[in-house]
């Protein structure tokens, strides 16, 4: 008798561990950002980054809170070679099920080169944002034309943190309570990869303003998309 009772308790421990397992599984798993900016790297307050390149310029792209948000990067609709840009204005954009987010220079100049291999690879932007996924690069004309809302080094990843931490309380304000746990981890961890996704376009139009368009210091004209 008693053998069959540690019997059918091991049993039952067996598909308790097996359940939990199971909910585990369904859970969205929390993905820890990498703060760290490679040596070299600015980033803009745009969320845009840049890097002295001497054979093309200045190249640009876009940091980690931008590809964790969209999570999936479905089209980018690169500048024009030749293309005259200014700091704060828009530069390219980057497009997920049929919505889409415009990304401002840091720089004031000319498109010198675009990332052509983005027209069919244009999840690159996501899965390597500060390497294949760059998207162009920019000859400047003013030398101090990146000089407002620039960080580099351990100042940039303290303030990408921040504004990781920031994107969270966004998404707490935008999302309805059934998307919340799609968008938010119920721990008061950070946003799922890809929570852009679960917002209304109206949503997608609040994140740019928050994050993407540059502060009022920034000279700008007024927000216009990338032809």
């Amino acid at each position: 008798m008693v053998a069959l009772f540690v019997a059918l308790m091991f049993i039952g421990f067996v598909l308790t561990d097996a359940i939990v397992q199971r909910v585990g599984r369904k859970a969205p798993a929390s993905v820890e950002p990498v703060w760290d900016i490679p040596q070299g790297y600015c980033l803009f307050e745009g969320h845009s980054w840049s890097r002295p390149d001497s054979s093309v310029g200045v190249r640009v792209g876009v940091d980690a809170l931008v590809v964790h948000a969209l999570g999936v990067v479905e089209k980018v609709i690169l500048p024009k070679l030749g293309q005259p840009v200014e700091a704060g204005q828009p530069l390219f954009r980057l497009e997920r099920q049929g919505c889409g987010l415009n990304v401002r220079s840091s720089i004031t100049g000319r498109v010198v080169a675009v990332n052509t291999r983005l027209g069919n690879r244009p999840g690159s932007v996501a899965k390597d944002p500060y390497g294949s996924g760059w998207v162009c690069a920019i000859a400047p004309t003013q030398s101090d034309a990146s000089s407002g809302g620039m960080r580099h080094g351990q100042k940039a990843a303290n303030w990408l943190e921040q504004e990781f931490h920031r994107f969270r309380e966004f998404l707490s304000v935008q999302v309805s309570p059934d998307l919340a746990l799609n968008v938010t981890f119920p721990d008061g961890g950070l946003p799922a990869i890809g929570s852009l996704a679960e917002l209304p376009l109206a949503g997608w139009g609040a994140f740019e303003a928050a994050f993407l368009a540059p502060s009022p210091g920034v000279t700008r004209e007024s927000v216009r998309e990338t032809e």
